[in-house]
């Protein structure tokens, strides 16, 4: 019997229909890229049932519902650009006017690359939102236009936010513009962006936010899904884990990477418990954050990942 099935009976029959409708509905991709039964293999049957309940808090983004979410984070920025919210007319004119002058902005790291989401989504922003080719600009470009115009409409975009640290460092940046060189910080603080420039992030955790709020304090951060530590698999307070695995669900996680082989980093990149030990149990159709924890992804010492790169 192939390996990948070999065990399809101990998840239990429920657990198999679920992961096909799953499938079927095109909530979860196909087992070449997520394979819930190979992964469950690693456990053993005393194991399975806190197997079972992580991977049943595990989330997967697909592409469609990505594109949903990043609409809603648009429609979110209105609350904050439509002032006159009484008269219709009004109202819509505001917020047309509003996404004809946006510029659209990707996030980059420490070493700026195209692989960067923030540029992925700079791009999607043209395919999902219908913004045109000159409203989607790089950082430097969208701070030239910023110290020009202190009042121009930006919307930085991005599919993430964990730890915040790459938007700190797009904020925190210098730039080259003229004869100087700027960051978006330096030119906030100078003339405060209450009003005009946002981050328009698909998912953020609390911990972000407040790392992010520490260096841009009048940013408006405007998520779709905003996710706070109960969302941590670490947790004894996760809404992963049922009431009477509070605690012995975390020492499961612990213990399964330790046996896996997953490094102890101390919230290092590809520490068992995620970047700065966020304990996430997420991914999308085009990758997953480094705040997930690597338990999901890991393919070494003959562990099974759960889900591959697309």
């Amino acid at each position: 019997m192939d390996e990948s099935n070999r065990d399809i009976g101990s998840a239990g029959p429920r657990t198999t229909d679920r992961y096909d409708y799953f499938t079927d509905v095109q909530l979860w991709p196909l087992r070449t890229v997520l394979d819930p039964l190979r992964w469950l293999s690693n456990f053993s049957a005393s194991e399975r049932p806190l197997a079972n309940r992580l991977l049943e808090g595990f989330v997967y983004y697909s592409e469609p519902l990505v594109s949903q979410m990043f609409r809603a984070t648009f429609a979110n920025i209105s609350q904050f650009v439509v002032r006159n919210k009484s008269n219709h007319l009004a109202a819509s004119t505001e917020w047309a006017r509003f996404l004809n002058s946006v510029k659209i902005v990707r996030v980059t790291g420490e070493q700026p690359n195209d692989t960067d989401s923030g540029y992925i989504f700079s791009r999607l922003a043209k395919h999902w939102l219908g913004f045109n080719q000159s409203q989607t600009i790089p950082p430097e470009k969208a701070l030239e236009l910023l110290i020009k115009n202190p009042r121009q409409n930006i919307v930085f975009v991005d599919d993430f936010v964990g730890s915040g640290n790459q938007f700190r460092d797009t904020w925190t940046r210098y730039y080259p513009v003229g004869a100087g060189h700027y960051s978006f910080k330096t030119v906030a603080d100078a003339s405060p962006v209450t009003d005009t420039v946002f981050y328009a992030p698909v998912i953020c955790t609390e911990y972000g936010k407040q790392n992010i709020s520490k260096v841009a304090p009048n940013l408006k951060i405007v998520p779709a899904h905003l996710i706070g530590p109960q969302y941590s698999v670490l947790s004894a307070n996760s809404i992963v884990w049922r009431e009477d695995m509070a605690g012995e669900g975390p020492q499961f996680v612990e213990f399964s990477s330790r046996r896996a082989g997953i490094p102890d980093r101390h919230g290092e990149e590809g520490c068992w418990r995620g970047f700065h030990e966020l304990g996430l149990a997420i991914a999308f159709s085009h990758g997953w954050p480094d705040a997930t924890i690597p338990l999901f992804y890991f393919d070494q010492n003959g562990w099974k990942p759960l889900i591959r790169k697309g």
